[in-house]
């Protein structure tokens, strides 16, 4: 298992894989490119093994969802907030990454400390989704599902941390 802060920072570059994909292909300086290419690279692999490789190593525990909050419709607005202004500059100068680095820096701390992590349009593309849920037995956390979860549904889950989990696989849900 791993920190709480750990699993939201993995996946918060997860969430920016798509911003980086964008980057490698708008920036026109070798370097940038490269740089880029490698984080994506490096986000997608990591959300790979999480929702893949984790839900498969790891005996699933099952847990009845009493609420639930799914914040899907706010990912077509955090592409468009948070993604959408790196793309202006094809070349960007010295202070440009800066920025772009302090940028990133102060997204990646609310990320971590928010609800935020519940968007992130990379699980999308993997068929997946991050949902907020409270359990019968009082768990508050976040799930990283394949469906649509509603209240009384029973997840099969595997725990990363104290907060988050990640929909495992069972038999019954053997895709």
């Amino acid at each position: 298992m791993m920190t709480e802060a750990t699993c939201r920072a993995r996946l918060f570059l997860g969430s920016y894989v798509l911003l980086f994909v964008l980057l490698a292909i708008r920036f026109q300086e070798e370097p940038l490119e490269i740089g880029c290419g490698v984080i994506a690279a490096a986000g997608f692999l990591d959300m790979l093994w999480i929702v893949l490789h984790v839900s498969r190593q790891i005996a699933p525990d099952p847990i009845r969802v009493k609420e639930v909050t799914d914040a899907g419709p706010e990912v077509a607005g955090y592409i468009a907030t948070y993604l959408l202004p790196f793309l202006t500059v094809p070349q960007p100068a010295g202070r440009d990454v800066a920025a772009y680095v302090v940028f990133l820096l102060i997204t990646g701390l609310v990320y971590v400390r928010s609800e935020m992590t519940q968007v992130n349009p990379t699980l999308y593309i993997l068929g997946r989704r991050v949902v907020a849920v409270t359990t019968d037995g009082g768990w508050s956390g976040h799930v990283v599902v394949r469906s649509s979860v509603r209240p009384g549904d029973i997840i099969h889950a595997v725990s990363l941390n104290p907060a988050l989990r990640v929909q495992g696989r069972t038999r019954a849900t053997e895709e």
